[in-house]
């Protein structure tokens, strides 16, 4: 509308200008009575009137053409844009003609994942049904063996019964058989036509960094991006497509403008994790979430992290899966970022810990067990555990200690 408008108060001007000029001009001519091309003072006044209204629609086009793009465009580049417009509305067609067929291939997929399903609940059908015969062949089979002790005179008939029926057990058991391969087939085919291979589980942790506080929006920006792209080609690599460069990892634009926006306003480092929204399937776009945490310093190398007295013994093992267990849940409460697909926020060799049980089984009464930070540790973690296993004097427990 400003466009418009711009061009009237233009021609407005242009027009009063050129035509107040036009009007002195024949004004001076006609009261000099001037003559041009030898023509009479009133003819001459008349060709002065016409030029300058030629002089009008002129300026005016000339002016509009210099100061306006869309005039310009309608002046020279109509051909260029239907042109344009048509190249457009074909791609468009093209478009939506892949779309359909996109559908049809998505319809033509469900309609065999129906027909599979039905088939794998037919079989399974067949399977009971089979079982149930095959169970009642055992019966009768374990009938005739006991009537076979009592009926001497019918030994022969009996025997013909006792081999008629191993051999319809081992007709129905090859029958279970290749029905039960039949299904694990149909199964395999149907998992493969759901979900494909899968390249990692959802909620799995892809790539992690830290970023230092401080950083405006286009660094917070450029760091965000950068784990993306390493995020994506760890997901090439994968694919065994790490050199053509293509784009697999998406995140949510809302999600991403949030992540930003975190970085920008912390006041600490902060912790940068990617993880996977969905489980990834080779050959379908990768979906991926940014989470955003405050990189703290949460133990130092020699910390107790949790302690506690147990019962050494036959159960050391459960007994000590629980400890680790509460070891786990006093890492999670002091800040450790656990691992986003086991939740564990720490390891300890399992040798050491193999070790630890063994020790504790041996041992009789109470035991008090510790875990200390084998290092310094952030909030990303891993926290590195070390077990100290010391035996309670018998006249007197130690009480659980965080």
């Amino acid at each position: 509308m400003l466009v418009g408008l711009k061009i009237l108060i233009i021609i407005a001007i242009m027009g009063g200008l050129i035509a107040y000029m036009g009007d002195k001009l024949g004004t001076k001519v006609g009261k000099r009575r001037m003559s041009l091309f030898g023509l009479r003072p009133k003819h001459t006044s008349i060709i002065v009137t016409i030029v300058t209204g030629l002089l009008v629609a002129a300026a005016t086009v000339g002016v509009l053409t210099f100061t306006s793009q869309s005039v310009r465009t309608a002046l020279f580049g109509m051909d260029q844009l239907r042109a344009d417009m048509n190249r457009l509305n074909a791609e468009v067609s093209a478009k939506n003609e892949e779309l359909s067929k996109g559908q049809a291939l998505l319809e033509a997929n469900k309609k065999e994942l129906s027909e599979r399903l039905t088939e794998i609940e037919t079989i399974r059908k067949e399977v009971e049904t089979s079982r149930v015969e095959l169970e009642e062949a055992r019966v009768a089979r374990d009938a005739t063996e006991a009537d076979l002790v009592n009926m001497q005179a019918s030994y022969n008939e009996v025997s013909k019964k006792l081999a008629d029926l191993e051999a319809t057990r081992a007709k129905m058991e090859d029958h279970i058989a290749e029905l039960q391969s039949t299904q694990e087939r149909l199964q395999n085919g149907i998992i493969h036509l759901r979900e494909g291979t899968i390249l990692f589980q959802v909620d799995q942790l892809l790539a992690q960094a830290v970023v230092r506080n401080g950083l405006n929006e286009s660094d917070a920006t450029d760091a965000v991006n950068n784990i993306v792209n390493d995020t994506n080609q760890l997901v090439l690599r994968r694919l065994g497509l790490e050199n053509q460069g293509e784009r697999v990892v998406y995140v949510d634009r809302q999600n991403t403008e949030i992540a930003i926006q975190k970085i920008v306003d912390a006041k600490t480092p902060m912790v940068l994790q990617v993880t996977a929204a969905g489980n990834i399937i080779a050959g379908e776009p990768a979906i991926a979430t940014i989470h955003v945490y405050p990189q703290q310093f949460i133990y130092k190398s020699g910390d107790l992290i949790y302690s506690a007295v147990i019962d050494g013994g036959f159960n050391a093992q459960g007994t000590m899966i629980q400890f680790l267990k509460q070891v786990n849940e006093h890492g999670r409460e002091r800040g450790v970022i656990p691992d986003s697909l086991t939740g564990d926020i720490g390891t300890i060799p399992g040798e050491e810990l193999f070790s630890a049980i063994r020790r504790v089984s041996t041992m009789q009464g109470k035991v008090h067990v510790e875990a200390i930070a084998d290092g310094d540790t952030y909030a990303s973690g891993p926290v590195h555990i070390k077990l100290r296993i010391t035996e309670v004097p018998s006249v007197g427990v130690l009480s659980n200690s965080n």
